[in-house]
């Protein structure tokens, strides 16, 4: 297998145009005109094409100017005093048009100068993020250039990088032989800053579910409960019931005939409703049917979905994502649960098609604690009521 080698870049030669200082130096002048008068060939435009310009370009800046996308071309000037070489801001490119032929033009420039590994570089932090939008879509689709006929071909730089280049996973496996520009530099900046956000993001929401659920679990371990404090955690921590909910609404008004208990605002807008019954509630009696605390609440929620569905503009008008809610009811523990009424629950969960849900105190723990482990990238299974969820 052949190995990568920068150097064999430089095999090829190529040369390149430069700039003459003014004033030039009377004899260097001298010898430029004898020169061009035996080399007529050699007597061109300096500025013939874009291609010509950006080959004597030691880099390009790119700026915004009054709204404006320009390039600043820095190029070799050589001083025939001196015969000494300096860069210099020698021109600008500035384009005209509408939005659309403005991209187009940017972006063939960007694309130029990346065949020619010629750096790019944001004048200052403000324009970052649009020249490495402009970027992006010249690695996305190329650029374009006129034939021998005038007509406009896409291209794609040999050079360029893939969006795939990009992503995270490929940093360890970097190819550091080939060209990285700066405007390449910007897209892994881009691409960092977006996962170190999402890392934050993570370890964030991790923490506050990671004490959200000690402070359940420490309500529940307690011998004198208080179910108000039950109720105030699952309240100042929606956490608690997944990573859809953004709000708990506490007292939420059906019109003058009902109260919900809570109203869970999720992420998306949506809403659904909650009642809560105390912890210390059996849900079964001990003849394994249905207690009057269950059968209650499940009549509320019918109750507040059957409203919703006959007055649902007005429903709206208290809480704009009331539409076709779902009911959740939060009742007793698990522990007072026989494994006959644990297969009863789970039918009747079953009967409610995912209208109603019912759960006790204890699956709202093992499902926040499920979570944890999803996020923490723990491999376990938990038992809730008495189907089985496993992770990892």
């Amino acid at each position: 297998m052949k190995k990568k080698n920068r150097l064999s870049k430089w095999k090829k030669q190529e040369k390149f145009s430069i700039v003459f200082e003014s004033p030039m130096d009377s004899d260097f002048e001298k010898f430029l005109k004898i020169w061009n008068d035996k080399n007529p060939s050699n007597e061109k435009n300096l500025f013939g094409s874009d291609y010509d310009l950006m080959k004597m370009t030691r880099e390009l800046v790119f700026d915004i100017k009054k709204g404006v996308p320009v390039f600043h071309y820095i190029c070799p000037m050589l001083d025939t005093k001196k015969l000494e070489i300096s860069y210099h801001h020698l021109i600008d490119s500035v384009f005209e048009g509408d939005e659309t032929d403005i991209e187009k033009e940017v972006i063939n420039t960007l694309g130029i100068a990346t065949a020619l590994e010629v750096p790019i570089y944001p004048n200052n932090e403000i324009v970052e993020k649009d020249l490495s939008n402009y970027y992006q879509k010249l690695i996305q689709n190329g650029f374009t250039a006129p034939d021998e006929k005038g007509n406009d071909v896409k291209l794609v730089p040999v050079n360029s990088k893939k969006m795939e280049d990009f992503k995270i996973d490929k940093f360890s496996k970097i190819d550091l032989t080939k060209f990285w520009s700066p405007t390449d530099l910007l897209m892994l900046k881009q691409v960092v800053k977006e996962e170190f956000l999402k890392l934050n993001n993570a370890h964030r929401t991790l923490t506050m579910l990671e004490l959200a659920i000690q402070q359940l679990e420490n309500l529940l371990d307690t011998s004198k409960r208080n179910e108000n404090n039950l109720q105030k955690c699952i309240t100042e921590n929606p956490i608690l019931l997944g990573l859809d909910y953004a709000k708990i609404i506490p007292k939420h008004k059906l019109g003058s005939e009902f109260e919900v208990d809570y109203a869970l605002e999720k992420f998306n807008g949506l809403t659904d409703l909650m009642e809560i019954e105390s912890s210390n509630l059996n849900i079964f009696t001990k003849q394994g049917n249905p207690s009057s605390y269950l059968v209650h609440a499940e009549q509320q929620v019918i109750d507040w979905l059957d409203w919703i569905e006959k007055n649902n503009a007005y429903a709206r008008n208290g809480l704009e994502g009331l539409i076709s809610p779902k009911g959740f009811i939060i009742i007793g523990r698990s522990s007072s649960l026989t494994e006959k009424t644990k297969a009863s629950l789970i039918r009747r969960n079953k009967a409610f098609n995912g209208n109603i849900t019912i759960l006790t105190y204890d699956d709202v723990l093992i499902k926040a604690k499920s979570l944890r482990d999803i996020l923490k990238n723990e491999k376990t299974s938990y038992n809730i009521g008495s189907s089985q969820i496993k992770r990892g």
